[in-house]
C-alpha cells in the first residue's frame, strides 16, 4: 500500500473515532433519563379528603416512590387534569356548595413515566344555608360535654387551617363582637362551624351566650369560643389551651367564666399532642414524650390556628381586654403551687398577675407562688414561648421570638393540681380572685 493510501486510511480512523467519542461525550452528566428510565413511580397511596367547606377541601395522600425520583403529582378532579404539584397535599379552591367532587393523583418522574392512579375519594362540599342554633339549660354542662368528648392525644385528628379559612374566621369573630349574628353564622358556616345561641336558665336573670362551636359531622377541631352577649367583666378573657391535657383546666375555665360573666371563653379543640405534625415556632416540651418542638395541636405554641387568630381579633378589636391563660403542671418540691407571668420580665403599669396573686391569697394563704417579672432569676414555666404571650405583648415574632416588652394583658398562670385545679373548690377560688381583680 502507498504512503497515500496509508495516511488517508489512518485519517478516516482518526476520523470516525472522533465521531465514536463526540457520540459517547454528548451528555457529560449521565445517561439520557428519558431514553434509559422506563421505570413509573409507584402508585400514590391513601388519598383523603378534610377541611371541606362550602368551596374547598384539603386532598393528601401518601407519597410515591421511584428509581431516579417523583417529578411530581398531576390532581385530577372529575377526570380531567387540575394541576401538577411537587407537594403531597393541595387545597382544591373554587368549588361549588352542596357539590360532589371525585379527585385521584398520579405520579410522575423527570422522564414522563406516570404511576397507577390512587384509589379515587369522592365528597361533597358543604351547603350555603347556615342558620343560627338555638339552646338553653346549663353552660357549663354544655361546654364541658365538649371538652370531655374533643380527640386526644393521638389520631392526627387537628388540621391547621389555610388562609382563606382563616380569613373567613376572622370575619366572623369581628361580626360577633359587633352583635353582627347573621353574618357571623354565614361565615362560619364556610368552614364547618355554627353558633349556637345559648341560653343559662341556671342563671338570674337568665344569661345569653354564643358559642362558637364545630359542627358534629365536621372534622376541623379548631377549638370552641363562647362570647357574653351582655358580660359582667367586658374586659376579662378567659382561655384554657391545654383542657385536654393539663387537668380540669377546661373545665375550671369554663367555670370561672360563668360565674363571672366574662366577656370571651377560649378552648382548644384536641389534646395537645393529637397531631403528628411539628410546629415551626421556637421551643420545646416532654409533654409529647421525648423533649422535641411544640405540635401544630398545642394552641399555646403555634400561630397559624383560629385560636391564635381569635386572640388577635379579640386583642386588636377591644384595647382594654385582659387575657387570663390557665394552664396546670406537676409540683416538683422546689416548685411553688402558682406560677405566673406577663410574657416577659417587665412590670406592667397595671400589674395584673401581682393583684391576682394577692387576691389569690386572700382565697388560700397557704399558697406560694413565683412571678416571672419579680422573681427574675426563676425560669421554669414562665411562658416566654407561648404564642398569644407573644402576640399581646408585640413580639416582632409571635412564632419565634419571646416578648422583651409587656402590654400587662396578658396573664399565664401554671397552677399545681390540688390547691387550684383539683375540684370545684378550687375552681371558686380562682374565679373569685379574677372577680375580685376585674
Amino acid at each position: 500500500m502507498s504512503n497515500t493510501k496509508r495516511a488517508n486510511s489512518a485519517q478516516k480512523v482518526i476520523l470516525l473515532l472522533m465521531l465514536v467519542f463526540l457520540g459517547c461525550s454528548s451528555n457529560d452528566n449521565g445517561p439520557d433519563i428519558n431514553n434509559s428510565d422506563t421505570i413509573a413511580p409507584t402508585q400514590p397511596t391513601n388519598l383523603v379528603a378534610s377541611q371541606i367547606t362550602q368551596n374547598s377541601m384539603n386532598l393528601s395522600w401518601g407519597a410515591s416512590t421511584d428509581n431516579i425520583g417523583v417529578a411530581n403529582y398531576s390532581i385530577y378532579r372529575d377526570g380531567n387534569i387540575l394541576t401538577s404539584i411537587q407537594l403531597t397535599n393541595y387545597v382544591a379552591n373554587g368549588l361549588s356548595p352542596e357539590t360532589s367532587y371525585e379527585f385521584k393523583i398520579k405520579a410522575k418522574d423527570a422522564a414522563g413515566n406516570e404511576s397507577a392512579f390512587s384509589n379515587a375519594v369522592t365528597a361533597m362540599t358543604l351547603a350555603d344555608v347556615s342558620t343560627l342554633q338555638m339552646a338553653s339549660g346549663d353552660l357549663e354542662v354544655y361546654v364541658n360535654a365538649i371538652v370531655d368528648n374533643a380527640p386526644d392525644s393521638s389520631g392526627d385528628d387537628y388540621s391547621e387551617p389555610n388562609s382563606s379559612q382563616l380569613t373567613a374566621w376572622d370575619v366572623a369573630v369581628t361580626s360577633i363582637l359587633q352583635d353582627d349574628i347573621t353574618n357571623a353564622v354565614t361565615k362560619v358556616g364556610e368552614v364547618g362551624y355554627q353558633i349556637t345561641e345559648f341560653t343559662d336558665t341556671t342563671l338570674s336573670p337568665n344569661q345569653v351566650f354564643y358559642v362558637l362551636e364545630k359542627k358534629t359531622s365536621e372534622s376541623n377541631y379548631w377549638g370552641t369560643y363562647v362570647f357574653s352577649k351582655t358580660p359582667e367583666r367586658a374586659n376579662l378573657i378567659i382561655m384554657a389551651p391545654h383542657s385536654k391535657y393539663d387537668t380540669n383546666t377546661g373545665k375550671e375555665a369554663v367555670f370561672s367564666f360563668k360565674d363571672n360573666l366574662a366577656k370571651v371563653l377560649f378552648l382548644n379543640g384536641t389534646h395537645r399532642c393529637n397531631s403528628s405534625q411539628l410546629s415551626s415556632c421556637s421551643g420545646t416540651t416532654s409533654a409529647c414524650g421525648s423533649s422535641d418542638a411544640f405540635r401544630l395541636s398545642d394552641m399555646a405554641h403555634t400561630t397559624t390556628s383560629m385560636f391564635q387568630k381569635t386572640t388577635e381579633n379579640v386583642f386588636t378589636n377591644d384595647p382594654n381586654s385582659v387575657f387570663v391563660q390557665l394552664h396546670g403542671f406537676s409540683k416538683q418540691a422546689t416548685d411553688p403551687y402558682v406560677i405566673m407571668s406577663n410574657g416577659t420580665r417587665e412590670t406592667p403599669v397595671t400589674d395584673y398577675a401581682t393583684l391576682i396573686m394577692n387576691a389569690l391569697i386572700v382565697e388560700d394563704n397557704t399558697l406560694t407562688f413565683k412571678l416571672a417579672h419579680i422573681d427574675t432569676t426563676w425560669t421554669r414555666l414562665i411562658g416566654f414561648t407561648n404564642s398569644q404571650g407573644r402576640l399581646i405583648n408585640s413580639s416582632n415574632n409571635h412564632c419565634t421570638e419571646s416578648a422583651i416588652t409587656t402590654s400587662g394583658r396578658f396573664i399565664h398562670i401554671e397552677q399545681e393540681k390540688t390547691k387550684l385545679r383539683d375540684d370545684i373548690a378550687g375552681w371558686t377560688k380562682m374565679s373569685n380572685a379574677l372577680k375580685s381583680v376585674f
